[in-house]
C-alpha cells in the first residue's frame, strides 16, 4: 500500500475509534440514567475528524482514487465519511450503542430495587459534592474494585 493509502486509513481508523469512543460516553451517560453531554471525547473526535478531512484536502486525490474496493469522493467531507466506514468495515467495529442496548437496559433492571438506607445515604453524600469531585470518588470506586481479589 502506497503512503498516501496507508496515512489515509490510519488515519480515518483514529477518526472512527474516536467517533466510537464518543458514542460509548454518552451509552455510559444514558446507562447512568444522565443525560448526554458533549464530554472529553467528543471534541477529540472532531479534531480526529478535521485531520482527516485536511490529509485529504492536502493530498489532492485523483478522481479515480481508491482505496480497497472503494472510489473515494473529489469532496473531501464525503470521501472522510467513505474513509470512516473502510475503516470500520475492515476493522470488525462500529457504532456500539444500538448493540449494547439491550445489555444497558438489563443492567439498569438488575439494580432496580430501590435502594437501601446506606445507600441512599451515599446517593446523598454524592449529590452535596461538586461534579468532579462526586467523577473523582465514583473513579476512584472503580479503580479499587478492579484491583480486588476475585
Amino acid at each position: 500500500m502506497d503512503p498516501v493509502r496507508a496515512i489515509l486509513l490510519a488515519l480515518a481508523r483514529r477518526a472512527q475509534e474516536a467517533r466510537l469512543s464518543w458514542y460509548a460516553e454518552r451509552a455510559a451517560l444514558r446507562a447512568r440514567g444522565e443525560t448526554p453531554t458533549h464530554g472529553n471525547s467528543w471534541p477529540y473526535s472532531v479534531q480526529a475528524d478535521l485531520c482527516l478531512i485536511t490529509a485529504i484536502t492536502a493530498a489532492d486525490l485523483p478522481a479515480n482514487f481508491r482505496l480497497y474496493d472503494t472510489s473515494l469522493s473529489r469532496d473531501p467531507l464525503a470521501a472522510a465519511a467513505q474513509l470512516r466506514e473502510v475503516a470500520s468495515a475492515y476493522d470488525h467495529s462500529g457504532p456500539i450503542e444500538a448493540e449494547h442496548e439491550a445489555a444497558r437496559l438489563a443492567y439498569k433492571r438488575a439494580f432496580a430495587e430501590p435502594l437501601t438506607p446506606q445507600e441512599q445515604h451515599y446517593v446523598e453524600l454524592l449529590a452535596d459534592l461538586p461534579a468532579a469531585r462526586r467523577d473523582k470518588v465514583i473513579e476512584a470506586a472503580e479503580e479499587r474494585l478492579r484491583h480486588r481479589p476475585a
